[in-house]
C-alpha cells in the first residue's frame, strides 16, 4: 500500500513539475542569417514546384537543408515575410528596436547602432532574462552590444576563416584558425550558452548571428563540393533592369550560385545542432526558436546580384518560428509579417508589455492560430542613399506593398522612374510589366497612392504637426525621417512656390509659411452664376447673401444684430454638366482667406482657426 501511495505521489509530483515548467517564462532563440533569400531552402523549392506559381530556380537543393526544413514543417512558416529596409545594418537595427530605420537613424551599414534606444534585449534583461549575442553584429565596426550579458562577436563583416573574436568590452578573446568556419565557431559558443543556462531559475534569450550567406560565399570544407555541376533555372526577369540601369546579368553565374547555396547548407547543420541541443536538454517545448534573414538577395533577377532594390527577391525573407508550447500545430501563415515585428514578438513571447513607440506588432497571435481581424493589409518600406555604394544599381526609394500583390515604388532622384506592379503569380510575379501609365489600372494606382500617404504619416516618415503662429510669423511644423533627403515647398500666394532642400533628422522642424509683408484686399469668392452663399448664426436660419464676399468667424460688436458666437456659412456650388459618356471624378474648391479688420500685425490664423475644418 505504501508503494502505491508513493507511486501516486511520484506521478502527482511529475505532473506538478510539468505544469510549473510550462508556466515558467520561455527561453527564446533568435537566429539571424545574412542575405538569405526567401526561397533558398529545400522546403521552399518543393513548394514552388507544386503550389507557389513560380519557377523553382534551385531544385537541386532537395534534401540538403533538413534542419531549416524542420523549422518550416514543425513550426509556423510565414509565407509572406518581408523586410522594411533591404540592407544588413538597417534591418538588424529594426529587429533590435522595433522601429523603422528613419526613426532609429541607421540607414546604411556604417552607422553604429544607437546605444540609447530601447531594445528587446534591454527590456528582457530588466526582467531577469540572461541575454547572449554570438556571431555577426555588423553596424560598421561598433564594439558595444547594448542589452546583452554575454557576447562573442567580431567587428563589421568579419571573415569566414581566421576571424578575431571579441567580448562585449571589445577585449580580444581569440582568433580562429584558417580551418575554423566562423558560423561553426559562433554556434559552438551559442551551445555553450544554452548548456550553462538551461537549468537556471531565469530564462535565457540567445541571438545567433550568421555571416552566411553573405559574400564572398566561402563555404565550410564539409559542403564545398555540394551541388557540383548544378546551375540555376532561368526566370523571365533576368534582363529586366531597374530604372536608369542597363541589363548586366549580375549574380547568375553558376559557380556563384553554388557557393551561395553551399554556405546555406553549412548553416543548416549549425541550426540542427541548436535544435538537437534544446531537445537533449528537454527544453525545446518551452523555447521559441525564430529563424529570419536581414534581407533577401538577387541571384540574377533584374540583372542584380545584391539586394537593396524594391523587388520581391530582395524584400522577401525566410521567417520560421517554432514554439511547441503555444502553437496548436505546424502550419503556413499567409498574413504579412515584417522584420519590424521581431522586437514586439520577442517581448510578447516573454510575457512583457510592448512599448507604445514600437512600430511592429507581435506575431504571437499568428503562432497561436488566433489571427486578429485588424491584421495589416499593406506595409511601407524604403531604401536610402548608401555612401558606401554611391553608384549602386538600386537607387533611393519609398514603396508600398499590398497583400493583394500590388506594389508602388517612388524614386527620390527621378519621378519618371516610378513603378507600379501587380505581383500576383497569375499576373506579373517577376515584376516586368510596369503599370504606372496604364489607364485600366489608374483607380488601383490612386488607391495605392492614398495608402502610401497614410503609411508615410503613420510611420512618421513625414508627419505634420500643424501650424504655429506668433506676432510675426506663421510656421508649419513637420517631422521628417532621419538621414533622408526632402524638399519643402512653401508659398505666400499658392501660385508661386519656393523649394528648399533639407535632410531629415527625426525631429520636428519648422518652416515659414508667410512673410511679414502681407497685402490687404478684398477677395471675391467667384462668379454669382456659379455659387450662392448662405450664412447664419450658429448654423441656424441660413439665408442667402447677395454679396460675393464670404464672412466667417466671430461677429464684431460694431456690426448690426450683434450676438456672441460663431458666424457659420455654407457654400453651395452647381457642378458643371458632365460631358456625354464621362463621369466627373472629382471637384476641387480653393479657398483664399484674409483677416477683415487688420490690426497692423501679421495674420495669426490658419484655415482651422477660421473654421474650415475639412
Amino acid at each position: 500500500m505504501n508503494f502505491f501511495y508513493k507511486k501516486i505521489a511520484a506521478v502527482f509530483l511529475t505532473v506538478l513539475l510539468t505544469k510549473l515548467a510550462v508556466a515558467q517564462q520561455p527561453n527564446i532563440v533568435l537566429i539571424i542569417a545574412d542575405d538569405h533569400r526567401w526561397d533558398a531552402t529545400s522546403y521552399m523549392q518543393d513548394r514552388m514546384l507544386t503550389t507557389n506559381g513560380r519557377t523553382a530556380r534551385f531544385p537541386w537543393l532537395d534534401g540538403t537543408t533538413p534542419n531549416l526544413d524542420r523549422l518550416s514543417s514543425e513550426g509556423v512558416h510565414f509565407d509572406n515575410a518581408f523586410t522594411v529596409f533591404s540592407t544588413c545594418s538597417p534591418s538588424r537595427a529594426t529587429m533590435l528596436s522595433g522601429v523603422y530605420p528613419h526613426i532609429h537613424g541607421v540607414t546604411n551599414n556604417s552607422t553604429p547602432f544607437p546605444t540609447d534606444i530601447t531594445t528587446y534585449a534591454s527590456l528582457l534583461r530588466e526582467s531577469n532574462y540572461t541575454t547572449g549575442y554570438f556571431g555577426k553584429w555588423h553596424h560598421g565596426r561598433q564594439t558595444q552590444r547594448p542589452g546583452f550579458d554575454e557576447v562573442v562577436t567580431f567587428h563589421g563583416q568579419g571573415t569566414y576563416f581566421s576571424t578575431q573574436l571579441y567580448n562585449g568590452q571589445n577585449t580580444l578573446i581569440r582568433q580562429t584558425s584558417s580551418t575554423e568556419w566562423i558560423d561553426d565557431v559562433s554556434t559552438s559558443y551559442a551551445i555553450d550558452f544554452i548548456n550553462n543556462h538551461a537549468n537556471s531559475a531565469d530564462p535565457f534569450m540567445l541571438v545567433l548571428g550568421f555571416k552566411t550567406p553573405h559574400q564572398p560565399f566561402d563555404p565550410p570544407f564539409r559542403t564545398e563540393n555540394n551541388y557540383n555541376g548544378e546551375e540555376g533555372e532561368d526566370v523571365p526577369n533576368l534582363d529586366s533592369a531597374p530604372p536608369g540601369k542597363s541589363p548586366s546579368n549580375n549574380g547568375n553565374a553558376a559557380w556563384d550560385l553554388r557557393n551561395y547555396m553551399r554556405t546555406i547548407a553549412g548553416i543548416d547543420q549549425c541550426v540542427g545542432q541548436i535544435l538537437d541541443r534544446l531537445e537533449a536538454l528537454n527544453i525545446s517545448d518551452n523555447t521559441a526558436v525564430i529563424y529570419i534573414s536581414d534581407n533577401g538577395f538577387f541571384r540574377g533577377e533584374h540583372s542584380l546580384g545584391d539586394k537593396r532594390a524594391p523587388y520581391e527577391e530582395s524584400i522577401r525573407i525566410p521567417l520560421m518560428i517554432r514554439y511547441p508550447n503555444v502553437q496548436s500545430s505546424p502550419r503556413i501563415v499567409n498574413e504579412m509579417a515584417l522584420n519590424l515585428d521581431i522586437a514586439s514578438t520577442i517581448l510578447d513571447i516573454a510575457g512583457l508589455p510592448i512599448p507604445e513607440h514600437m512600430q511592429g506588432v507581435s506575431l504571437l497571435p499568428l503562432i497561436a492560430n488566433q489571427t486578429p481581424s485588424t491584421w495589416r493589409s499593406s506595409f511601407f518600406y524604403q531604401y536610402n542613399h548608401d555612401p558606401e555604394f554611391p553608384t549602386a544599381a538600386a537607387r533611393p526609394y519609398i514603396a508600398l506593398r499590398h497583400e493583394n500583390g500590388l506594389k508602388l515604388v517612388n524614386y527620390e532622384e527621378n519621378d519618371s522612374w516610378a513603378e507600379f506592379f501587380d505581383t500576383n503569380t497569375s499576373e506579373d510575379p517577376y515584376e516586368i510589366n510596369n503599370l504606372i501609365s496604364s489607364s485600366s489600372h489608374s483607380h488601383l494606382l490612386s488607391m495605392m497612392e492614398t495608402i502610401l500617404t497614410q503609411k508615410i504619416n503613420e510611420s512618421e516618415f513625414i508627419k505634420t504637426y500643424g501650424i504655429n503662429t506668433d506676432s510675426n510669423n506663421v510656421t508649419g511644423q513637420v517631422k521628417l525621417g532621419d538621414t533622408y533627403n526632402f524638399n519643402i515647398e512653401t508659398s505666400e500666394d499658392l501660385t508661386n512656390w519656393t523649394s528648399q532642400a533639407v535632410v531629415g533628422n527625426g525631429e520636428v522642424i519648422s518652416y515659414n509659411l508667410l512673410s511679414n509683408n502681407i497685402a490687404m484686399s478684398e477677395i471675391v469668392v467667384g462668379d454669382a452664376n456659379d455659387y450662392e452663399i448662405r450664412e447664419g448664426n450658429n448654423g441656424n436660419n441660413f439665408i442667402e447673401n447677395s454679396s460675393n464676399t464670404l464672412e466667417i468667424g466671430s461677429y464684431a460688436k460694431w456690426e448690426g444684430n450683434y450676438t456672441p458666437g460663431i458666424r457659420n456659412a455654407v457654400l453651395v456650388f452647381e457642378m458643371p454638366p458632365a460631358i456625354e459618356g464621362y463621369l466627373i471624378d472629382s471637384a476641387e474648391l480653393e479657398i483664399f482667406a484674409y483677416r477683415k479688420y487688420y490690426p497692423g500685425n501679421p495674420w495669426e490664423g490658419d484655415l482651422y482657426t477660421l473654421g474650415v475644418y475639412d
